[in-house]
């Protein structure tokens, strides 16, 4: 607002001047991730270091292993923990659980495995992803494991988008914070 005298200045409507609301799609985040691949097949949607993806790779890719987790049993709304060290692999798991329908739990490996154990029987995870190759997993107890590394990116299967009816309001993610109590508390 320019500088004016007090006596001249007009008065304005501080909700009017920030009047900033924008009307969004009603779709959940994955969907919106597809419609933008749709938009912008070739630009580059993730840098990984040295690694590059464009967003049809990155759509596809995600799409072939929403295929994998479905097959691996998971079902619409339920957790996958995902215990993976921040990489590609550990983004296209990301939106593959969501195209799954599922939701996923970022498991931070600096935490003790007591913990993340505790937070996977808590959220009533059915799967565990890791790209860790041997152990390392023992918190997750007998919950099936899924294995990814960098082959995630170009590997075989099925990559044709799933089917699945997922809610804009459906959780996507459940957070833990540390917990006042010492006790970590799920957010979704």
């Amino acid at each position: 607002m320019p500088q004016q005298q007090a006596g001249q200045a007009h008065s304005v409507d501080i909700d009017e001047y920030n009047s900033t609301a924008v009307a969004l799609p009603e779709l959940p985040l994955h969907e919106l991730f597809t419609a933008q691949a749709g938009r912008t097949p070739d630009a580059v949607a993730l840098l990984c270091g040295e690694v590059e993806l464009t967003y049809r790779q990155l759509d596809v890719s995600s799409d072939r292993f929403a295929h994998r987790l479905v097959a691996a049993g998971v079902r619409p709304g339920d957790r996958v923990g995902l215990f993976l060290d921040r990489s590609v692999a550990y983004v296209v798991a990301m939106l593959g659980v969501l195209k799954a329908g599922g939701v996923y739990v970022p498991l931070d490996a600096r935490q003790p495995g007591e913990r993340l154990g505790w937070m996977l029987r808590d959220t009533g995870a059915v799967l565990l992803v890791t790209d860790r190759r041997e152990g390392g997993t023992e918190f997750a107890g007998d919950l099936p494991v899924v294995r990814v590394d960098a082959e995630i990116v170009a590997g075989d299967g099925e990559s044709a988008s799933l089917a699945l009816s997922v809610a804009p309001d459906q959780a996507a993610y459940v957070m833990y914070t540390s917990g006042s109590s010492g006790t970590p508390k799920g957010v979704v």
